[in-house]
């Protein structure tokens, strides 16, 4: 008799991520050095024109009415994505991407478009990821490195892909906000797991697990937000093309930040003991007929 439940095919597309991290890490770093020598200006721009209109956005705001029609549809995407993060994440899950998310908006508008600051501001935040994941015994701190560097990837191919959908650094700015939220979410749901004593693999898998359908659902709703809102005509070809962004970005996602993450240090944070959870509880035992 199997007591092992057999795993699903999401577990198993997980597991092969993990089994080719090597594979997709080199190739992370050979695309994310080809778009850094053949576009660092285009990339650079996509988080500058990003904060410059975020603080445009802000300094223009004069009532809840006008900020809720120039952003409705990306706010029910967020608010959609918040609400799955809960649902599948738990608490830990949900916080880590509501968090994340504001810490992301933050720090974008705190760059304020100044393109003097911006090689500084990567500069310092790479420092301190790389510091927190040498040092701090935090599954968040685990994973934000291998976030940044994934993430010059996700910049590199959102300033080449051809935008028929809006503008890039519109997209490139819901896609980090996505991105950063979910990996921080997944962080902490890991790391629940390794407290449990789960081993890296195991609580990684896990963690893929029960982000898969509020990254998926989220980048999908972002996506046809931005189709929607900022397209002057939804044709075939702009469906097409947010499509295979669409795609894109989840490819990115469970593959190659998924894969980077394992190579973090988690085993640090790992519970020596490994605790079991019941799903039977013991039968009451039969009353005695009178």
């Amino acid at each position: 008799m199997e007591l092992r439940e057999k795993p699903g095919k999401v577990q198993k597309l997980l597991e092969l991520s993990l089994r080719f991290r090597l594979i997709f890490v080199l190739l992370m770093i050979g695309f994310a050095a080809a778009f850094l020598v053949t576009g660092w200006q285009q990339m650079a721009s996509l988080p500058l024109g990003a904060s410059e209109a975020l603080g445009m956005w802000i300094a223009k705001f004069t009532n809840v009415v006008s900020a809720w029609h120039s952003t409705q549809y990306l706010f029910v995407a967020g608010l959609s994505m918040l609400v799955l993060y809960f649902v599948f994440g738990g608490v830990r899950g949900g916080f880590a991407g509501l968090i994340a998310l504001v810490a992301f908006l933050g720090a974008l508008y705190a760059l304020g478009g100044d393109e003097d600051m911006l090689l500084m501001f990567f500069a310092v935040i790479a420092g301190l990821a790389l510091l927190f994941v040498a040092f701090v015994k935090w599954s968040v701190a685990c994973a934000l490195f291998p976030f940044v560097l994934s993430w010059l990837l996700l910049t590199g191919f959102v300033s080449w892909f051809p935008m028929m959908i809006g503008k890039a650094w519109l997209m490139w700015a819901v896609l980090s906000a996505i991105a950063f939220s979910g990996v921080m979410a997944c962080a902490l749901v890991a790391g629940k797991e390794l407290g449990d004593g789960s081993p890296k693999a195991g609580a990684l898998v896990k963690a893929g697990k029960k982000l898969l359908v509020p990254v998926l659902i989220s980048s999908l709703l972002a996506i046809s937000a931005l189709v929607v809102d900022m397209s002057v005509v939804v044709d075939a070809k702009r469906i097409g093309c947010a499509a295979f962004l669409w795609v894109a970005f989840n490819v990115w996602f469970f593959g190659f930040t998924f894969s980077t993450l394992s190579f973090a240090p988690w085993d640090r944070i790992r519970s020596g003991s490994r605790r079991v959870k019941m799903g039977d509880k013991k039968k009451k035992p039969a009353k005695k007929k009178k």
